[in-house]
């Protein structure tokens, strides 16, 4: 038996922060982080929402620690609705606080509300949670469902202004969480119809965000590509990719995005060498960026595509290239191969990998 859940109403478009008005009467508690509680967008948000209390002191990579900070000023504040506007960080950070609160018996009754500002985690519609160790620096996935927001609200404007950079990272994301969603052990028609029409949604979209940040038909269709991706990976898992791409960020301080994107096209290639049946879906999904190719060919369509569009958004094919010393990574490599092969996610992979599999792997994108 599979399960589908949708559990997060979704609130999309332009105006779409006009749903905030019917929160203006409730003690209302605002997650975000220092930069975003100076935009412009960040002012709307807090004008429709009456008189909150905002916590800006969200980080990037949030760790257990800054986590604990933030379920304090929780705490304190003692809110009928928690309100995260921010990218994957800071909405993570959010739902983490908001668990721990409802743990004690002091959760908002009224629940979440997630706002994101980048088109690349997710988190707006998932049970999951990214937490660092600061003592370890491993990160650690928390899935709950206590952790998914009421309400969802995907506003374009409120990625208007992400940088060229960020737009690229976070859109790789996007791609690796619908590509790895397609041929997750766990895939059903439901969750191929959202991460199809994502991996679609990025192709047609990324590159145009990349070179025009004020397009905002594609910025839009970015957004709703997120959190589509999002809906499918929350109900059937991702894989490998993003399993070494956790243990590689614990150790690198390189955007999880761009490590995904270096890491994907070398994870469809080793998932579709030993298993026929992801090798099928693969080039199901390299039939959308090169329609006349099938079989192994799509395959290779999709790889490429990937490496090409990963070259038109500046990123490159080396961990090297991102200022990782390559004695350090070789050195290191059985225990980031063990760090990928305890996470969670990778017992959803179509391909169970050994650990010298997750070792050549890393070798290649070194």
């Amino acid at each position: 038996m599979i399960e589908f859940r949708l559990g997060t109403h979704v609130r999309l478009g332009a105006e779409a922060l006009t749903v905030l008005d019917q929160f203006a009467d409730r003690r209302v508690l605002v997650v975000t982080d220092g930069f975003l509680s100076t935009t412009d967008v960040f002012a709307e948000v807090v004008r429709r929402l009456g008189d909150p209390v905002v916590y800006s002191e969200v980080i990037p990579n949030p760790t257990i620690e800054a986590v604990g900070h933030g379920v304090t000023a929780y705490l304190m504040a003692r809110p009928q609705v928690v309100v995260a506007y921010g990218g994957g960080s800071v909405i993570d950070t959010a739902k983490a606080m908001h668990k721990a609160a409802l743990d004690v018996g002091m959760g908002a009754e009224q629940g979440l509300v997630a706002i994101p500002t980048t088109s690349g985690s997710g988190s707006e519609v998932t049970s999951y949670a990214v937490i660092t160790d600061e003592k370890t620096h491993a990160k650690i996935p928390i899935v709950s469902p206590d952790m998914v927001a009421r309400l969802a609200i995907l506003d374009p404007k409120a990625v208007r202004s992400v940088p060229p950079k960020i737009t690229a990272d976070s859109g790789m994301d996007v791609l690796t969480h619908a590509v790895e969603a397609y041929v997750a052990r766990l895939a059903c028609d439901f969750s191929d119809a959202f991460a199809e029409k994502a991996v679609q949604l990025v192709f047609a979209n990324l590159e145009r965000c990349f070179t025009n940040g004020d397009d905002m038909d594609a910025r839009s269709h970015m957004h709703n590509a997120s959190c589509m991706a999002a809906m499918a990976f929350d109900n059937v898992g991702l894989g490998i990719t993003h399993s070494l791409a956790h243990a590689l960020g614990g150790r690198y301080p390189i955007a999880h995005g761009r490590l995904n994107a270096i890491l994907l096209p070398h994870v469809i290639r080793y998932n579709a060498e030993h298993s026929e049946p992801a090798a099928a879906r693969y080039a199901r999904l390299g039939g959308l960026v090169s329609p006349a190719a099938h079989g192994r060919a799509g395959v290779q369509a999709l790889a490429g595509g990937v490496e090409k569009l990963n070259q038109k958004l500046g990123i490159p094919t080396k961990l090297r290239e991102e200022g990782v010393d390559a004695s350090d990574a070789n050195a290191n490599l059985a225990g980031l191969a063990r760090s990928a092969m305890d996470d969670p996610i990778t017992a959803s992979n179509p391909v169970q990998p050994s650990l010298d599999d997750l070792q050549a792997l890393l070798r290649q994108v070194i």
